[in-house]
Protein backbone atom coordinates (compact mmCIF):
# COMPACT_ATOMS: atom_id res chain seq x y z
CA UNK A 1 0.00 0.00 0.00
CA UNK A 2 1.42 3.35 -1.02
CA UNK A 3 1.73 5.94 1.85
CA UNK A 4 -0.24 9.28 1.68
CA UNK A 5 1.59 12.31 1.38
CA UNK A 6 1.32 14.45 4.90
CA UNK A 7 -0.85 17.12 3.00
CA UNK A 8 -3.15 13.84 1.34
CA UNK A 9 -3.88 13.00 5.12
CA UNK A 10 -4.15 16.87 6.45
CA UNK A 11 -6.96 17.03 3.78
CA UNK A 12 -8.58 13.80 4.37
CA UNK A 13 -8.50 14.80 8.08
CA UNK A 14 -9.95 18.39 7.02
CA UNK A 15 -13.09 16.95 5.46
CA UNK A 16 -13.63 14.54 7.91
CA UNK A 17 -14.37 17.14 10.52
CA UNK A 18 -16.59 19.34 8.56
CA UNK A 19 -15.87 22.99 7.90
CA UNK A 20 -12.79 24.55 10.49
CA UNK A 21 -9.52 23.17 9.39
CA UNK A 22 -7.05 21.22 11.34
CA UNK A 23 -5.06 24.44 12.23
CA UNK A 24 -8.80 25.81 13.86
CA UNK A 25 -9.52 22.21 15.58
CA UNK A 26 -6.05 22.56 17.25
CA UNK A 27 -6.46 26.00 18.53
CA UNK A 28 -9.81 25.24 19.90
CA UNK A 29 -8.30 22.55 21.45
CA UNK A 30 -5.63 24.39 23.22
CA UNK A 31 -7.65 27.26 24.23
CA UNK A 32 -9.75 24.52 26.12
CA UNK A 33 -6.61 23.09 27.56
CA UNK A 34 -5.40 27.06 28.67
CA UNK A 35 -8.71 27.19 30.33
CA UNK A 36 -8.88 23.69 32.00
CA UNK A 37 -5.53 24.63 33.00
CA UNK A 38 -6.24 28.20 34.53
CA UNK A 39 -9.25 27.19 36.51
CA UNK A 40 -7.12 24.00 38.09
CA UNK A 41 -4.09 26.86 38.80
CA UNK A 42 -6.21 29.21 40.08
CA UNK A 43 -8.13 26.97 42.37
CA UNK A 44 -4.70 25.34 43.84
CA UNK A 45 -3.61 28.65 44.48
CA UNK A 46 -6.09 29.19 46.03
CA UNK A 47 -6.13 26.35 48.11
CA UNK A 48 -2.40 26.93 48.91
CA UNK A 49 -3.23 30.73 50.03
CA UNK A 50 -5.99 29.34 52.48
CA UNK A 51 -3.38 26.60 53.97
CA UNK A 52 -0.61 29.37 54.15
CA UNK A 53 -3.14 31.59 56.18
CA UNK A 54 -4.16 29.35 58.23
CA UNK A 55 -0.56 28.02 58.75
CA UNK A 56 0.53 31.08 59.65
CA UNK A 57 -2.32 31.87 62.17
CA UNK A 58 -1.10 28.91 63.92
CA UNK A 59 2.16 30.49 64.22
CA UNK A 60 0.95 33.88 64.96
CA UNK A 61 -1.04 32.36 67.74
CA UNK A 62 2.16 30.50 69.43
CA UNK A 63 4.47 33.54 68.79
CA UNK A 64 1.84 35.53 70.34
CA UNK A 65 2.18 33.71 73.54
CA UNK A 66 5.78 33.89 73.40
CA UNK A 67 6.14 37.31 72.80
CA UNK A 68 3.70 38.67 75.73
CA UNK A 69 5.72 36.19 77.96
CA UNK A 70 9.34 37.79 76.93
CA UNK A 71 7.47 41.42 77.04
CA UNK A 72 6.04 41.03 80.10
CA UNK A 73 9.92 39.90 81.65
CA UNK A 74 11.47 43.10 79.89
CA UNK A 75 8.59 45.34 81.63
CA UNK A 76 9.62 43.69 84.82
CA UNK A 77 12.86 43.50 84.10
CA UNK A 78 12.75 47.62 82.70
CA UNK A 79 11.16 48.67 85.95
CA UNK A 80 13.23 47.55 87.84
CA UNK A 81 16.57 49.07 86.23
CA UNK A 82 14.21 52.40 86.26
CA UNK A 83 13.96 52.18 89.91
CA UNK A 84 17.63 51.35 90.95
CA UNK A 85 18.74 54.19 88.10
CA UNK A 86 15.94 56.44 89.46
CA UNK A 87 17.57 56.18 93.46
CA UNK A 88 21.32 55.82 91.96
CA UNK A 89 20.35 59.33 90.15
CA UNK A 90 18.43 60.26 93.34
CA UNK A 91 21.21 59.77 95.80
CA UNK A 92 24.40 61.61 92.93
CA UNK A 93 22.22 64.41 92.73
CA UNK A 94 21.52 64.92 96.47
CA UNK A 95 25.30 64.65 96.62
CA UNK A 96 26.00 66.86 94.03
CA UNK A 97 22.88 69.36 95.26
CA UNK A 98 24.85 69.21 98.75
CA UNK A 99 28.35 69.82 97.52
CA UNK A 100 26.88 73.14 95.70
CA UNK A 101 24.44 74.21 98.16
CA UNK A 102 27.73 73.74 101.11
CA UNK A 103 29.86 75.74 98.44
CA UNK A 104 27.30 78.79 98.30
CA UNK A 105 26.49 79.06 102.02
CA UNK A 106 29.82 78.60 103.68
CA UNK A 107 30.96 82.37 102.19
CA UNK A 108 27.21 82.64 103.94
CA UNK A 109 28.02 81.64 107.22
CA UNK A 110 31.61 83.01 107.99
CA UNK A 111 29.16 86.19 107.27
CA UNK A 112 26.98 85.00 110.05
CA UNK A 113 29.74 84.10 112.36
CA UNK A 114 30.97 87.96 111.99
CA UNK A 115 27.62 89.03 112.35
CA UNK A 116 26.71 86.90 116.03
CA UNK A 117 30.29 88.19 116.71
CA UNK A 118 29.36 91.94 116.45
CA UNK A 119 26.07 90.85 117.95
CA UNK A 120 27.47 89.23 121.04
CA UNK A 121 29.88 92.53 121.47
CA UNK A 122 25.81 94.44 121.18
CA UNK A 123 24.83 92.36 123.77
CA UNK A 124 27.83 92.71 126.49
CA UNK A 125 27.83 96.23 125.72
CA UNK A 126 24.41 96.74 126.26
CA UNK A 127 24.11 94.47 129.98
CA UNK A 128 27.06 97.13 130.81
CA UNK A 129 24.81 99.97 130.07
CA UNK A 130 21.88 98.84 131.76
CA UNK A 131 23.79 97.69 134.52
CA UNK A 132 25.11 101.29 134.79
CA UNK A 133 21.52 102.98 134.39
CA UNK A 134 20.27 101.22 137.33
Amino acid sequence: MAEKSLADRVAALETSMGSKSIEEQFRDQAELIDGRFSQEFREQGQLIDRLFAYRFEEFDKKWDVKFQAFEDKLSAGFAGLESALESRLETKLETALETKLEAKLKPIRNDLRGVKNDLAVVRTTLKILVARLK
